[in-house]
């Protein structure tokens, strides 16, 4: 079983935020299908997380949010390939039961395993009455494109080789302000 190998901000590179072989449990049917639905694209890496969830076992966080921290059985099933050790691979707005905006819901992963399942909620009071599930609003792609560019933006060869054209993933709730403030 894995957490993402002393990944920082996972279980196992926090010096052991999660206590004892019997924390960890099969992974709620909320859990499950927040997931499948967060991986719910055709690309090869989102068939490959898609793959590790039933591989995976969850423990619940000390957070008020529904977070949890994910294992997987590496031994069970492969590992992502991943161009960063660590990185948000896969979110969502979350949409409260009126329709408004709640937050974000981000899986974040390192050396190829998925190991936390975070919920930033704005107003704290988690998706009551939706089901974790269905709390999840638009999707957000975190791919990172196979092969950046050459040229610059103007298409007349300003861009650096090597260099991307696109910025690099963030929090994605860094710069969202707060509905009503």
């Amino acid at each position: 079983m894995d957490t993402g190998e002393g990944a920082a901000g996972s279980p196992a590179g926090a010096g052991g935020v999660v206590e004892g072989e019997d924390a960890w449990e099969p992974l709620s049917e909320d859990v499950r299908r927040t997931l499948e639905l967060l991986f719910d694209g055709d690309s090869d890496e989102q068939r490959g997380f898609r793959a590790q969830i039933p591989h995976a076992l969850m423990a619940k966080s000390d957070c008020r949010c529904p977070c949890v921290y994910l294992r997987v059985d590496t031994d069970a099933v492969a590992r992502v390939p991943m161009e960063r050790k660590v990185d948000g691979v896969a979110g969502a707005s979350l949409i409260n039961a009126e329709g408004g905006y709640d937050g974000e819901a981000t899986v974040l992963a390192g050396s190829g395993v998925m190991f936390d399942l975070q919920f930033c909620d704005w107003e704290d009071r988690g998706p009551e009455p939706l089901r974790l599930w269905e709390w999840l609003g638009p999707r957000h792609s975190m791919a990172h494109p196979a092969d950046p560019p050459e040229t610059g933006p103007d298409g007349r060869g300003r861009g650096r080789p090597g260099r991307r054209a696109f910025r690099p993933w963030r929090w994605p709730w860094r710069g969202l302000r707060r509905p009503g403030v």
